[in-house]
């Protein structure tokens, strides 16, 4: 199996979404699922040996603006592993503001043109065959 099939068939159960078409639910129940699912999974494009991503060029926005803090509607995200012990303050002089909303919504129009399918999905999804 590749590492794209095995890393489904590792989150396949809990997965909060459609399994056929890897389109995550858009419910608030399934979000909120969502914030802590499969943590723990290793991206199935980084090569186990390099530890390098596979899919770099063609990589979504989270995997772009991973790492720095970044401000959204919803506050500003930070990557535990990034920033462990760091403080708010810390934290907050290493905010960056990015102007990615238009990038990511002509991303997904293009998306939606070329496969005819529409919401958010993850990596493994959308590698699969």
């Amino acid at each position: 199996m590749d590492r794209v099939t095995l890393s489904i068939s590792r989150i396949a159960a809990d997965f909060p979404g459609n399994l056929q078409t890897g389109i995550l639910d858009d419910s608030s129940d399934a979000q909120d699922k969502f914030a802590d699912f499969a943590n723990d999974e290793v991206c199935p494009v980084l090569d186990p040996e390099t530890g390098m991503c596979d899919l770099y060029a063609a990589r979504p926005m989270t995997c772009r603006v991973f790492g720095p803090p970044v401000r959204s509607e919803d506050g500003l995200g930070v990557c535990e592993l990034c920033y462990h012990g760091a403080s708010d303050e810390d934290i907050a002089r290493c905010e960056m503001h990015l102007e990615t909303d238009d990038l990511e919504a002509d991303l997904q129009s293009q998306v939606e043109t070329e496969t005819g399918r529409r919401g958010h999905t993850i990596v493994a999804f959308a590698l699969r065959r």
